[in-house]
This record gives structure tokens, C-alpha cells and sequence, in this order.
């Protein structure tokens, strides 16, 4: 098969844009602006400006004309605000990332400095499940080391793993390993932590449940690759959702039960609750809170997209005072 899309210059796709009944003021910025972000980027924030197709009865396909009177400028304003979206919650993850880290490494190794390879030390029907990569099954314990190995490779030329080696030799303990784990070994190792220390964990995070926060963790993880791969999140419909469940939730995020859990609002009002336990000085969700209020004003566009209510600045985890 011959692909058939021929290449388009810069001009040429902000003509295509127009063509389809995009308005543009400033041919020489717009195409400046699919010079610096790409078509195909600038496109997927264009998409919900499209014209529903009629002969769609669920109403989900669109075709390439767009609604009378949008703006080019109204599309990249929008892209803007979510790059300042996914970099300001990219920060807040982070936090997160590191205060699970010190914490995990702080509470296993208090009890075994080399438990996050040794299966004794941690749940065993966690580590024994069975899982399958690729077409190899194993134990998630196995998959686990192989990945720790992984890790450890990649960071052997780090200064601080080579001087606790040459010191002490291997292998590493967990204070010294967690300094290059990514959040998906984070992840993975608190799910591998024996019941009692996920729940010390998950305490110091400010919740009563463990089971919250590691599917909190899971929905961060897959959040912050969006965020670090700069994909478009801010009306994106999240396929790893947090678990909310109304028993399970601080005073200030009850309201959560009455928002939609695959929008992002949710991660934002939780990364906010978990920063100001795992790492308060941070004041992260004054950030967020900045953030939220730059949203373009667009005709058809508004924050309710990404779950936001409307009355979110008098929801408790927004406020200054008592939101903990």
C-alpha cells in the first residue's frame, strides 16, 4: 500500500486549516506556530472545534470543516494553556513521586534495608501473581527484578551508586536504590509492600485507606506520562481512573464523588491533597489554583470540560485554611 498524504509545507498546512474555515489574523504567526508545535499537535486541539458529522448517530465522528467564526488564535491560546497545564500538574506528580519514595524507603527498610528484592519481606500474593509479558509468563516478583536490574544498570554511573558500592558493596539497600527508581518502580514496589506498611505509608499521606492511595499512584503514574510526552490532557477522557470512593475520601474531596473520575480535574484536586501532606512546604496547589484561572475564554470551551465545577474555588481543598 502507497501511502498517499503528500507533504505540506508550513503554508500550505495553514492554508489546508483555513480551507476547512478556520479564521486566522496573522498568516505569519499561525504558521510560525505549526512551525514551533507541529500539525498534527495543533490538530488535536482543533478537533472539538469540528463540525459534528450528521450522518453519525452517536455523534462522535466530526468532519475536517470547522464551526463558523473559530480562530486560529482561540486553538493555540488552548494549546498554551495546556502546556501550562501538564508542566504545573508535571510538578505536583513529582512531589508526589518523591514524598512515596522517602517514604517507602524509610518505612521497608526500617524493617529489612534490602526488602525490595527479597520476596520474605513483602506481600507474598502480590509478589506471586502471575503476569505475562510479551508472550513469557512469570511471577510480578520476577518481572519486578528484572526491572529493578534494569534500573540499577541504567544509573551505575551515578556517583552515589558507585561510591555505596565501592564502600560497601552490593547490593544496594532501599535508601540508596529509590534515588533512581522512576514513579512506575514507586508504583509497582508499594503495591509489592506488605499490607501494614502500605498502610503507614498511605497515613502519612493523609488518607485511611491504602487501597486509595495505590490506585491514586497508578493514575498518577499514567498522568505524568501524558504529562512528559507533552500529549493533549486537559479535555482528555483518562483511561486509568482513581478510585473514589465516598468512605475513602478526606473531608476535602467528598465533592469528587459528584464530579466525573476520567477527567483531570480529579488527579488535580488530589495531587493537591496528597503535596500538602507529602511535601506542605511545596504549596503546590496555589499553583494549580493560578493555573486553573488562565483559561482562555473561547465561545463553546470552558473548564467544566475537564471536570472542573463551577463553584471549584469554594470547594474545601482550594482554600487557603482547613482544606487538609
Amino acid at each position: 500500500m502507497t501511502y498517499a498524504k503528500p507533504h505540506l509545507s508550513y503554508a500550505q498546512q495553514l492554508a489546508l486549516l483555513k480551507s476547512r474555515g478556520l479564521v486566522c489574523s496573522d498568516d505569519a504567526r499561525a504558521t510560525r506556530t505549526l512551525e514551533l508545535v507541529g500539525y498534527y499537535n495543533f490538530t488535536g486541539y482543533l478537533h472539538s472545534f469540528r463540525l459534528p458529522d450528521p450522518s453519525d448517530p452517536n455523534c462522535q465522528k466530526r468532519l475536517d470543516q470547522v464551526r463558523p467564526g473559530i480562530l486560529f488564535e482561540d486553538v493555540a491560546s488552548l494549546l498554551e494553556f495546556d502546556r501550562a497545564l501538564r508542566g504545573a500538574l508535571l510538578k505536583g506528580i513529582q512531589l508526589v513521586e518523591v514524598g512515596v519514595r522517602s517514604r517507602i524507603a524509610y518505612v521497608l527498610g526500617k524493617r529489612d534495608p534490602f526488602g525490595h528484592t527479597n520476596a520474605a519481606s513483602l506481600d507474598p500474593r502480590a509478589t506471586r501473581r502471575s503476569q505475562v509479558r510479551g508472550s513469557v509468563r512469570d511471577t510480578a516478583f520476577s518481572w519486578w527484578l528484572s526491572e529493578y536490574a534494569r534500573l540499577q544498570g541504567r544509573a551505575q554511573t551515578e556517583p552515589y551508586v558507585g561510591h555505596n558500592l565501592a564502600k560497601y558493596g552490593p547490593p544496594l539497600p532501599i535508601w540508596i536504590a529509590c534515588e533512581f527508581f522512576d514513579f512506575g518502580a514507586v508504583t509497582r514496589l508499594y503495591q509489592f509492600l506488605v499490607h501494614a506498611d502500605r498502610q503507614a505509608i498511605a497515613a502519612s499521606a493523609g488518607l485511611t485507606r491504602e487501597r486509595t492511595l495505590r490506585s491514586w499512584l497508578t493514575t498518577a503514574n499514567y498522568v505524568r506520562n501524558i504529562c512528559a510526552h507533552n500529549a493533549r490532557l486537559w479535555n482528555r477522557r483518562l483511561i486509568q481512573q482513581p478510585m473514589l470512593q465516598t468512605n475513602d475520601l478526606p473531608a476535602s474531596l467528598q465533592h469528587l464523588t459528584g464530579t466525573p473520575s476520567d477527567k483531570v480535574y480529579a488527579v488535580l484536586a488530589i495531587t493537591a491533597y496528597l503535596t500538602d501532606h507529602l511535601s506542605p512546604e511545596a504549596q503546590w496547589r496555589e499553583t494549580i489554583v493560578s493555573t486553573l484561572t488562565t483559561f482562555p475564554t473561547i465561545a463553546g470551551r470552558s473548564t467544566g470540560e475537564m471536570g472542573v465545577p463551577t463553584d471549584w474555588t469554594n470547594k474545601i481543598i482550594w482554600k487557603q485554611e482547613g482544606h487538609r
